[in-house]
């Protein structure tokens, strides 16, 4: 029953991403980025059975769950190479390898004198909030409505608008489209077969990490669970990062030096967690009394076309394409 199921998976879709940085980086990006700093990247996706092919401007990438294959073509040089499943699991497991050796190599740092005290742990605090702005539009011909996550990153003895990080999802909803099931499925099958081996290593490497905000892994968790329970796909998903701070302390504090002295050791304020991004430009007199967000960046990812017609064609290596030896 599952393999005539995976042989009648059919789906094709358009999507685009796009970052976008404000201020001065932003119009560099947007002149020098070209098309897709401007447009996004589009990926076109196309499933049949156990193969998926993804296409951008200039490569694609064909997964064979059957052959176990993975083909990176180079459309402009028409031209791919192949690469095993088990190549990419020893490639990664060499990768890893050498990481943790290079680790090993380095210095170890100098051990805490036994007598000083010890120093303090930045106590964070995260605040979740999910609700229905009530906004409704159609988006690429789907009737959508929006949902609004917000996760809020501060220091636990202070309040938002004295320092935060903010992370507010912004998620367009329209009703389950049943063919987007299939993409997930592959993707499922595909990290059964590769990625998942690798995810206890993994795990290793982030636990530290994660250990020292252990609120914001809980809010990370709370936001999938909550992600479940929305019923429906999202056709328009808007990120955006953001720093709040005081800003009669921003217009006070002195400006930071051409070349600040290297530290090391735990940030101990959300400034200090945000490092540069953080910082925002003393206000004009008449903010002094508002405390607006500065913004660093903002992601877009847009569900143009979902189809569930898909030639054979769609998901094979194109016709006098030479493999790169």
């Amino acid at each position: 029953m599952l393999i005539s199921q995976a042989a009648r998976a059919e789906v094709k879709t358009e999507e685009r991403t796009r970052i976008e940085f404000p201020g001065a980086l932003g119009g560099i990006m947007k002149v020098f980025g070209g098309k897709s700093a401007k447009e996004g990247v589009v990926n076109k996706v196309a499933l049949k059975g156990d193969r998926k092919m993804t296409t951008n401007e200039d490569t694609a990438e064909l997964i064979d769950l059957t052959e176990e294959k993975v083909y990176q073509i180079d459309l402009k040089k028409k031209t791919y190479s192949v690469l095993t499943f088990a190549q990419m699991k020893q490639q990664m497991e060499e990768a890893m390898a050498k990481a943790k050796a290079e680790m090993a190599s380095q210095p170890s740092a100098p051990k805490p004198d036994p007598t000083a005290p010890p120093a303090e742990k930045p106590d964070f605090a995260v605040d979740f909030k999910l609700q229905e702005s009530g906004q409704k539009k159609t988006i690429n011909g789907f009737d959508c409505h929006e949902v609004v996550a917000t996760v809020t990153v501060r220091q636990k003895d202070k309040t938002a608008d004295e320092g935060a990080m903010v992370l507010t999802t912004s998620m367009w909803m329209t009703p389950q489209i049943a063919a987007m099931k299939e993409l997930e499925d592959f993707d499922r099958r595909f990290a059964e077969k590769l990625v998942i081996p690798m995810a206890r290593e993994v795990a290793e490497q982030i636990g530290p990490a994660m250990a020292t905000y252990p609120g914001l892994g809980e809010a990370m968790g709370k936001l999938e669970i909550e992600k479940v329970k929305m019923d429906g796909t999202a056709v328009l998903t808007v990120m955006r990062f953001e720093a709040v701070g005081n800003p009669d302390q921003t217009a006070t504090a002195k400006p930071a030096p051409a070349e600040p002295p290297k530290q090391s050791g735990i940030p101990t304020s959300v400034g200090g967690l945000l490092g540069g991004f953080g910082k925002k430009p003393a206000p004009k007199p008449e903010e002094t009394n508002s405390s607006k967000p500065a913004a660093f960046m903002s992601t877009n990812h847009e569900l143009v076309s979902v189809s569930t017609s898909v030639l054979q064609s769609d998901v094979s290596i194109p016709a006098g394409f030479k493999e790169k030896k």
